[in-house]
């Protein structure tokens, strides 16, 4: 990952269901990011127009917080005339991804083969559908290791 990486809440301080984007970045963050992700890209002005509809928010605030998600390298810009245009950097699902990923990797590191044996005993709650899709998705990953 490009630029600071993204703070994150640890693994027990997450009592939202998932995914949430609210889990890893603040309100405004969030905000801001979900549009982009809807719209592709934006300036600051349009980010502020769109945000204002629901709540008054200072362009100044809404710059330093874009700013922000660009050094965190979830944004990239470009120069136009009178600004930047911002666009994300990764799409919603692979910034998800990469956060479940962290926590996962944190579970491992904390509790190992416990967490592991946790997560399949959960899996019986899984939907079948949702569970075969698992389920393969494993044994493509198991797969491509094996080819390496």
């Amino acid at each position: 990952m490009v630029g600071v990486p993204v703070s994150r809440p640890g693994y027990h301080k997450i009592t939202r269901p998932s995914p949430k984007v609210e889990k890893f970045l603040g309100a405004l963050e969030t905000q801001v990011m979900e549009y982009l992700w809807r719209t592709g890209a934006a300036t600051v002005r349009e980010v502020v127009e769109h945000l204002a509809r629901t709540h008054p928010v200072a362009y100044n605030t809404v710059l330093t917080v874009m700013t922000r998600l660009t050094e965190k390298g979830l944004l990239t810009r470009k120069r136009e005339e009178r600004g930047y245009r911002y666009q994300p950097a990764r799409s919603r699902e692979e910034f998800l991804g990469e956060m479940s990923g962290r926590i996962v990797d944190d579970l491992l590191a904390d509790f190992g083969e416990v967490a592991i044996a946790q997560f399949l005993a959960r899996m019986e709650r899984v939907a079948p559908d949702k569970l075969a899709a698992l389920l393969k998705l494993a044994r493509e990953r198991a797969e491509e290791n094996d080819e390496r």
